[in-house]
């Protein structure tokens, strides 16, 4: 970037998303700094150029002070598209410290919002009953696993928490938003007595220790605001998802200093509006984000407005709270 650029104040951006096929459907990353994936920014003066690259020209500007901290100069979350068509192997995340051990990586916790649940839809988390490894192990290798897993069949607009130790998979007709931490590291245990995906393999014996073996408990879930104010449907110390429904324009003050916010559009469509500071020069043009597109709010941006385009214009929002220790990865 340019040195006129480096004094431009950052404004709302929308990102390119970035599509790879899988043996299951496709994946589209719609916010990603994970090096071989890198977002685009699509409007504004600082089209295309990456996020990696902004993180590395405006640092706090584009997270706050907090997450900068924390996190350096990685963004702190990813957002991807999952199209699943067929069905994923079983996977299991990795905490934060045993990721830094063991693979030089971020651990990844995630949330699966379903967008859309189609024919044949279906979720695997976690166990039906404590199992011991020993039966685990044995099932994957006879191929019925799938007796002791915890089915879900989702509905439109269900959220779920992927947590590190807990073995998840999906099938059939699914739009899924995944929200995580900016690591996309899941291990995969067993593909169903087919071959796994070329360039992978199965990590099961490797990934033993780390399984969480007890019967999955589901966590409370919040419900679909329907007032214009944001309700949060999953809170982990990795990040926060919170619903929001617009029928009338909205003024956004940041409520925690010196923070970024994420919106991804669910339904609708919203203009988002920065009004113009003393003394600025420039000023950025509204923001439109429609169905399926995905918005970075950076921390410089105290105030907002999100204007609905659409009545009843529907939002994720995706925010990190503070974290109360350094993280590995601080002077990466």
């Amino acid at each position: 970037m340019t040195g006129e650029e480096n004094n431009r104040k950052l404004y709302p951006m929308r990102f390119i998303p970035q599509e790879e096929k899988t043996e299951w459907g496709s994946v589209r990353y719609l916010l990603a700094d994970l090096g071989y994936k890198d977002s685009v920014v699509e409007n504004g003066w600082f089209v295309g150029n990456t996020l990696s690259e902004l993180m590395g020209t405006y640092l706090e500007r584009v997270v706050g002070d907090e997450a900068f901290e924390y996190y350096g100069l990685q963004f702190p979350v990813m957002l991807k598209e999952i199209l699943l068509q067929g069905r994923t192997p079983l996977l299991l995340n990795v905490d934060d410290d045993t990721a830094a051990q063991r693979y030089d990586s971020f651990g990844k916790t995630a949330a699966w919002y379903v967008r859309k649940a189609g024919k044949g839809a279906k979720i695997w988390l976690g166990f039906k009953r404590d199992l011991t490894p020993e039966a685990f192990y044995r099932r994957c290798r006879e191929g019925s696993v799938e007796e002791v897993l915890h089915a879900v069949e989702p509905c439109d607009g269900e959220i779920f928490l992927l947590r590190p130790g807990m073995v998840y998979a999906a099938e059939g007709e699914q739009e899924i938003l995944e929200v995580a931490e900016s690591s996309d590291l899941a291990l995969c245990l067993h593909n169903w007595g087919m071959d796994f995906p070329e360039g992978e393999e199965s990590m099961l014996e490797e990934a033993f220790d780390l399984i969480d073996f007890r019967k999955y408990s589901t966590p409370p879930a919040g419900t679909a605001s329907q007032d214009g104010s944001a309700v949060p449907l999953v809170s982990v110390p990795e990040f926060t998802v919170s619903s929001l429904r617009l029928d009338d324009p909205l003024r956004v003050n940041n409520g925690q200093p010196g923070s970024f916010t994420v919106y991804h559009c669910l339904s609708g469509e919203v203009s988002v509006q920065v009004p113009a500071a003393a003394g600025v020069e420039q000023s950025a043009e509204p923001c439109f984000l429609k169905k399926g597109c995905t918005l970075l709010v950076p921390a410089e941006v105290e105030t907002f407005y999100l204007v609905p385009v659409e009545y009843g214009t529907r939002l994720l929002d995706v925010i990190v709270d503070q974290r109360t220790a350094r993280d590995l990865y601080l002077d990466r």
